[in-house]
C-alpha cells in the first residue's frame, strides 16, 4: 500500500492544483483515464474518497484537504531533492575515495590528482596508496586503479594504459653474472621477486612465435615495495621484472639493462579505473575517470623501447623532467 501511495502522490497534486483530470493528464504526459486510475488507486490504498468528480468541476473532500496538505510538501521535498542532486551534477563536490598501488601512486598519479584537486576544489578526495586488494563494494571506494587482468563483472573497468612488464639488472650484476639470454637460464641467476606473485618462484614468458615458458627462478630478496625493487636492482643485488612505471626511467639512464627482450613476460597487464556499476555515474566519478583516462591516454612516458608522449621520471621519488630518450 505504501509504495502505492507515494507513486500517485505527484498525481494527485497535479490534478488538485490545476483543479481538472485533462489538464494534469496534459501536462504530465499522460492520458486522462490513466490519471483517473491513479487516483482512483490512491483512494483505494488509503480507504478514503479524496476528491467528489463531477462533469464539470474537482473538489475536494475534508480527507482529501487533509492529505493534501501533507501531500504537496511531499513532492515539493522530492523536486527540491532532484534540483539538489542536478546541481551537484553541474557543481561536483563531496567526498571521492581513491585507492591505488602504492609504487604506481607514488610515482605518477600523485601529480596528478593534486592537479585535479586544483580543478575542482570542491571535491575532497581520501587518497589510499597501498598494495592491499580492497574490495570497493565493502569499502565504500569511488575508483580503483588497478594492474591486473580483470575477471569481476560486479564493477565497471575503463582501461588507461597498458602495463609494460621490464626484465632488468645492472651492469654491474651482469658483468658480474653473466647476461641471461634465455628463460631456461634464470635458475642460475639471482632474482628479486614480489612478495606477493600468484605464482612464487616460477616466472613466465611468451615468445614471438606465442610459444609459453615456465621457468624456476633463485629468488634472493622478496619485496612489494617498488622502491625496494628500484634500490636492489641498481645495486647489482639481482634481476627484477617489474613494471616499466617503476624503472622505465633507470633503464633509460643506463642504471638498468633491459634483458630478454625477444621473451614478453606473462600475463599481459593493464592499468584500469575501477568504480562500481551504477546506473547513473556520479558527476564526481566520472570527472576523475574522464581525467584520468586522459592524463594517461597514448604511450606512457615511462615505457621502454617505444616513443613515448610526454616526459616525465623519478628518481629516489623525487620528480623529476627528463628526456624521452
Amino acid at each position: 500500500m505504501q509504495s502505492t501511495v507515494l507513486v500517485y502522490i505527484p498525481t494527485f497534486v497535479k490534478v488538485v492544483e490545476l483543479q481538472s483530470f485533462s489538464k494534469a493528464a496534459k501536462a504530465m504526459g499522460m492520458t486522462k483515464s490513466a490519471v483517473s486510475k491513479q487516483v482512483q488507486s490512491l483512494e483505494d490504498s488509503l480507504k478514503v474518497r479524496l476528491l467528489n468528480r463531477t462533469t464539470r468541476s474537482v473538489r475536494l473532500t475534508d480527507e482529501g484537504e487533509h492529505f493534501y496538505q501533507q501531500a504537496r510538501h511531499v513532492v515539493e521535498a522530492v523536486s527540491e531533492a532532484e534540483r539538489s542532486v542536478q546541481n551537484l551534477n553541474q557543481n561536483p563536490s563531496g567526498v571521492l575515495k581513491i585507492t591505488a598501488p602504492e609504487s604506481f601512486g607514488y610515482y605518477h598519479l600523485a601529480s596528478a590528482l593534486s592537479e585535479f584537486s586544483k580543478l575542482y576544489p570542491d571535491i575532497m578526495l581520501e587518497v589510499e596508496f597501498t598494495n592491499r586488494f580492497a574490495n570497493i563494494l565493502d569499502e565504500g571506494v569511488d575508483v580503483a586503479i588497478r594492474i591486473a587482468s580483470l575477471t569481476d563483472s560486479s564493477l565497471i573497468a575503463r582501461k588507461l594504459t597498458r602495463c609494460q612488464m621490464v626484465m632488468a639488472a645492472s651492469p654491474e650484476y651482469l658483468e658480474k653474472h653473466g647476461t641471461p639470454k634465455h628463460p631456461d637460464e634464470l635458475i642460475n641467476h639471482r632474482v628479486i621477486e614480489y612478495s606477493y606473485s600468484d605464482r612464487p618462484k616460477e616466472w613466465r614468458f611468451k615468445d614471438a612465435a606465442g610459444k609459453a615458458y615456465v621457468t624456476p627462478i633463485n629468488v634472493v630478496m622478496r619485496t612489494n615495495s617498488g622502491q625496494m625493487f628500484r634500490d636492489a636492482a641498481t645495486s647489482g643485488i639481482g634481476i627484477v621484472c617489474v613494471p616499466s612505471f617503476i624503472i622505465g626511467y633507470d633503464v633509460k639512464q643506463g642504471k638498468l639493462t633491459q634483458l630478454m627482450t625477444d621473451f614478453e613476460p606473462q600475463p599481459e597487464r593493464n592499468i584500469y579505473a575501477l568504480f562500481p556499476h551504477n546506473r547513473y555515474m556520479s558527476a564526481k566519478v566520472r570527472l576523475f575517470v574522464d581525467f584520468i583516462a586522459e592524463r594517461f591516454t597514448g604511450t606512457p612516458c615511462w615505457e621502454v623501447g617505444v616513443d613515448a608522449d610526454g616526459s616525465c621520471s623519478v628518481v629516489s621519488g623525487e620528480w623529476l623532467k627528463a628526456s624521452n630518450g
